[in-house]
């Protein structure tokens, strides 16, 4: 018995030097991404995502979109990125080697929680988020949203504008941070005390309910530089560095942003940009505000977005910095 036993232990501690040998002799040449409901960030000529495909390529590092966590079918990574943390796969997370797995964080607290505590993030080497409260430089890195573009070539006449919208999709969320209730209250407002003054785009509503409601927007930039103001409320309030792309379609789109989330916004964004829901104790003082904007204020407003988008500044939310940013994440030159 006891050389059957000892017999089965050579065997196996054999085989598992052989495995690990083997693994050490298959080139790590390919850098997966785990992109979940991002689906295929690169696309079939593999220019999507800023060229990030590309770029890697010649740093000599293939690039695959994966929904596989299983070890054999990862066994040549030189990294693994996963793009948000889903606790349905933390299983499976657990198994893949630490130093090898990144974490690129893109959703709010009320969206993902699990985001957002450090539990989950510990089976991660490194974590790149929007939250400055986490950034150490260690294990905690800084990321933003790759959303800032010039304002479009044929801006809308300011007496051609219709006055605000909102385009935004219809979520719902327990979580204390969610903002989501607010853009109602916004809505419940305009709809009620100037319906003439305020249009509702996206998916999730229904003209039953909103009145205001137009249907789904085909291109968020054309519908937005259409009006004069637009709500742009991010999914969570109050979160220092969480700024997406909302406020930026809006400069894009030549609109000027009624914003409301990130609570230290003056950090990155200059006050002259935009229109800070905090300022306004109610929607009527706010709606008063608005209307009673001249045109030559209005237009600085204008003047000021086009300043910050050409400023160093606003390099950061650009996608050069996004790459720079990966290439940092992967130890690259």
């Amino acid at each position: 018995m006891k050389k059957n036993i000892v017999f089965i232990v050579c065997i196996t501690y054999t085989l598992t030097t052989l495995a690990f040998f083997f693994q050490s002799k298959i080139k790590q040449d390919t850098i997966y991404f785990i992109t979940g409901f991002h689906k295929d960030i690169f696309g079939s000529d593999k220019s999507g995502f800023f060229n990030l495909a590309n770029v890697l390529k010649e740093h000599g590092y293939k690039t695959k979109v994966t929904g596989s966590y299983r070890i054999r079918d990862l066994k040549n990574a030189k990294y693994i990125v996963v793009f948000d943390n889903h606790p349905k796969k933390l299983r499976r997370i657990k198994k893949l080697p630490k130093n090898k797995l990144i974490l690129f964080v893109w959703e709010p607290p009320c969206t993902m929680t699990c985001n957002h505590d450090k539990k989950y993030l510990r089976y991660f080497s490194k974590v790149f988020t929007f939250r400055d409260d986490l950034i150490d430089n260690k294990k905690y890195f800084k990321f933003h949203y790759p959303r800032a573009q010039n304002v479009i070539a044929r801006e809308i006449p300011f007496d051609n504008k219709k006055f605000c919208s909102l385009i935004v999709s219809n979520k719902t969320s327990t979580h204390p941070s969610e903002i989501y209730f607010e853009r109602k209250k916004a809505i419940s407002f305009f709809e009620e005390y100037a319906p003439q003054d305020f249009d509702l785009y996206g998916w999730g509503w229904n003209k039953a309910e909103f009145k205001s409601y137009l249907g789904t927007s085909i291109n968020k930039i054309d519908t937005l530089k259409n009006y004069k103001f637009s709500i742009c409320y991010e999914n969570s309030k109050d979160i220092k560095g969480y700024i997406t792309e909302k406020i930026f379609d809006g400069f894009q789109a030549g609109t000027v942003p009624i914003y409301l989330g990130a609570d230290n916004i003056n950090d990155y964004i200059p006050a002259n940009c935009f229109i800070d829901k905090r300022d306004f104790k109610t929607y009527n003082e706010l709606y008063i505000h608005l209307k009673t904007m001249s045109k030559e204020e209005y237009l600085m407003y204008l003047e000021n977005i086009k300043d910050f988008l050409n400023s160093d500044e606003s390099k950061v939310f650009k996608g050069e910095h996004l790459i720079d940013t990966f290439k940092k994440a992967l130890n690259l030159k």
